[in-house]
């Protein structure tokens, strides 16, 4: 099947003449006892090969460190053995772990991994691309964020009915296609219950933008949690942010303060909004965590690094990603093999990292925050 890996590591051996001969295909076929013909379909991954025979050929393959010819195995097959994956910024973390993990697993499966990048910026751009990755004959499309406009369209619906398709991260969810996220929702109820564990009772939240679905499962979580803690979710306490960055959080914890609000912890929807609600907070001279509880969410490099280190939720991108590229390729197989594709929903849990940035409340009491001068 496709999910059988082909180890490439050339070992080319002497012809009777004394010059380097690669090993061929036919040379495979006798090592294995089996026909050149079978070699081939092992090679393009056809399913009517039988398991024992295609680990006798893979093995033959490792073997003699044969190298399929690409060209010659996509026009012998008619197929790229190659899905795409589409991203907004490949740059940031998120994205650049998604594809790092999606590549990995492709690979891994004998698939190729074709990564673009659209600019929000450029109108058009994003279905534009999606083309041009079936122009290319990819067999199967990963979307990373797909944006609003692009689901509210029905061309996503139009390419899974040609090609096997999964979201990640999606707004929403569209017929017959697949989606990857990690559990926005039980995060949040994971952040807030720690700090309720801590003792904390006033605990403010900074949201990401509500146009985001992960953001709004995030605050359903945290509101979630509080009620089943008996704890009234505040609206003074909530602010929601214009994007996931330092700046954002900064202003964020500036208009909570500002306000008068009595919080004693925090849970910042990312760990960007969250160092940015840092800044001020000590900019105020308020200690972090020591007069307010502070938990982030993503688990960036950066995050275990700070001072002190960030307590945070994790967000197992890399793994989304493989999750994603294994779901493309299991529907590849299916389309192959003449088989129906059935829609996969998959959530990966979000773990809690503990670091220095929690501890129990002050004033377990009165649990009152005090600015200082």
């Amino acid at each position: 099947m496709a999910g059988d890996s082909v180890t490439v590591h050339q070992s080319p051996h002497q012809n009777g003449k004394g010059r380097v001969k690669r090993p061929t295909i036919r040379d495979v076929a006798a090592l294995a006892g089996v026909s050149h013909q079978t070699v081939s379909r092992v090679i393009n991954a056809d399913v009517r090969v039988r398991r024992a025979t295609r680990q006798q050929v893979l093995d033959a393959i490792n073997s003699l460190g044969f190298e399929p010819n690409a060209v010659a195995r996509s026009l012998a097959s008619n197929r790229t053995h190659a899905i795409g994956m589409v991203a907004p910024d490949i740059s940031d973390h998120f994205f650049g772990q998604a594809a790092a993990g999606a590549e990995a697993e492709a690979r891994r499966r004998g698939f190729f991994l074709i990564v673009g990048t659209v600019e929000d910026a450029l109108a058009g751009d994003e279905p534009a691309y999606l083309r041009l990755m079936l122009q290319r004959r990819v067999e199967g499309l990963i979307v990373a964020r797909p944006s609003i406009e692009l689901e509210r369209s029905d061309m996503l619906a139009g390419v899974a009915g040609q090609v096997p398709v999964v979201t990640i991260a999606p707004h929403g969810s569209q017929d017959g296609v697949s989606m990857v996220d990690v559990d926005n929702h039980l995060g949040g109820i994971e952040a807030v219950n720690y700090l309720i564990e801590q003792g904390h009772h006033l605990i403010a939240t900074i949201t990401g933008p509500l146009t985001w679905a992960s953001a709004a499962a995030r605050l359903e979580g945290y509101q979630g949690a509080m009620r089943d803690a008996g704890i009234a979710p505040s609206r003074e306490l909530i602010v929601t942010g214009d994007d996931w960055g330092l700046p954002t959080g900064q202003v964020a914890a500036r208009r909570l303060l500002d306000r008068g609000s009595r919080f004693t912890a925090i849970f910042a929807q990312s760990d960007l909004l969250a160092l940015g609600a840092i800044t001020e907070l000590r900019a105020r001279g308020i200690r972090v965590p020591d007069d307010v509880s502070v938990i982030g969410y993503d688990d960036i490099p950066v995050a275990g690094y700070v001072d002190p280190p960030l307590t945070t939720i994790q967000q197992p991108m890399r793994e989304v990603g493989s999750a994603a590229a294994a779901i493309v390729i299991d529907g590849i197989v299916q389309q192959r093999a003449g088989e129906d594709r059935v829609p996969v929903r998959q959530l990966l849990q979000a773990p809690l990292v503990v670091r220095g940035t929690v501890a129990p409340p002050a004033d377990a009491v009165s649990c009152a925050l005090v600015a200082r001068p």
